[in-house]
């Protein structure tokens, strides 16, 4: 029987849409996951098969504030010292490293495939966009790091594009896809929902945390302005965060009637809930993909999407994205949801998880990019 190979994944949090990814690298690689554990602003509970090691490396984690790729918004990142990986690491002795990040954990990560002499994958999403106001410090990291890493994985296009900026070969990146359990998404749910059944339409739905760099301020002022041209609808949030009572008062300063803030939802509720939407508005300011897009085309929802998330240009018809910091554009779009101007969904743009996984699997057993 012929021996596996040792693979090591470095995380800084298991989150649910990778599991899936994960649990098939484990039929086809002896596999251990190495994480830092959830962050302050994440809330996700994990269900993992039992096929999959997993464990917590003792990290130091710092939050931080840091600039947005808009001027004038920030956000809390977390660095992570994940010096418990250095431990792991000599332990379970692999033969592949994948890094989740280009920080601590990577240069650990690389420090350890020039020892053993393995190949070290960074897996990896950032954008020109999310990457505009990087600090001196973090833009030298980068620059370091793609002198010293010659296989990477991309979030998707959007990420290849600033790797290739920083001059990294085509040949060394693998283009794959963030991606989510589809299935679940396009489960058709029995039976009738009851989610909006009593509001009024359309109903416009965004899902996401409640911070600043999400757009949601930018999203309830367009739909204060469509309030104020008469227009009829239920604006309803998806999401748990700081920014709720916030935004509450400045729905009921925008004059929207109809406006609700719903808590975190399993994923299978999400699925009702996107498809009892009519349209869902992904309005983020800043974000290096953007997950949700993803599941409600999966739900068969149309989607109006920010330029600023990495997966615009990539899943996203050309015609339903707009720029949520020019109100000109924004009321644009959401105008197309009354007049029946939202693309609708376009599977055929999505990769599958099993589609990421097969090609994932067949660049780590060959050492080279394979798409």
């Amino acid at each position: 029987m012929t021996k596996r190979k040792k693979l090591a994944i470095l995380l800084n949090i298991v989150a649910p849409y990778r599991v899936p990814i994960l649990s098939s690298l484990a039929d086809h690689f002896d596999t251990l996951v190495l994480h830092g554990g959830n962050e302050a602003n994440r809330e996700w509970a994990v269900s993992l098969p039992p096929s999959l090691k997993v464990r917590k490396a003792f990290t130091l984690q710092i939050p931080l504030r840091k600039k947005c790729g808009v001027d004038g918004v920030t956000d809390t990142s977390y660095v992570h010292l994940n010096l418990g990986l250095i431990y792991w690491l000599l332990r379970f002795r692999p033969d592949v490293v994948i890094s989740n990040e280009m920080g601590v954990r990577t240069i650990i990560a690389i420090l350890y495939g020039k020892l053993a002499r393995v190949p070290v994958w960074v897996w990896w999403g950032g954008t020109m966009q999310s990457e505009r106001n990087l600090d001196g410090l973090r833009a030298r990291l980068r620059r370091f790091l793609v002198r010293h890493v010659s296989r990477w994985i991309s979030y998707g296009m959007t990420t290849t594009e600033y790797l290739e900026s920083l001059g990294t070969p085509r040949e060394q990146i693998l283009q794959i896809q963030n991606c989510v359990p589809h299935e679940t998404f396009q489960t058709v749910p029995q039976g009738q929902s009851a989610w909006f059944a009593n509001d009024p339409r359309p109903v416009i739905l965004t899902v996401s945390q409640l911070i600043q760099r999400k757009g949601l301020d930018k999203l309830i002022e367009a739909c204060g302005r469509l309030a104020a041209r008469e227009k009829k609808f239920t604006l309803a949030v998806v999401g748990q965060g700081p920014e709720k009572d916030k935004l509450l008062d400045l729905a009921k300063a925008n004059g929207i009637e109809h406006f609700e803030i719903l808590p975190n939802q399993s994923q299978q509720a999400l699925n009702e809930i996107l498809r009892s939407a009519d349209v869902f508005v992904f309005p983020t300011l800043q974000d290096v993909w953007g997950l949700v897009v993803n599941e409600a085309l999966w739900a068969g929802t149309p989607a109006l999407c920010s330029r600023y998330a990495g997966c615009a240009p990539e899943i996203v018809s050309e015609a339903n994205i707009f720029d949520p910091m020019s109100p000109e554009s924004f009321d644009a779009a959401l105008m197309k949801v009354f007049e029946g101007g939202v693309f609708p969904p376009d599977l055929s743009q999505l990769l599958t998880w099993q589609e990421v996984a097969s090609v994932m699997r067949s660049s780590l057993e060959t050492g080279v990019p394979t798409r």
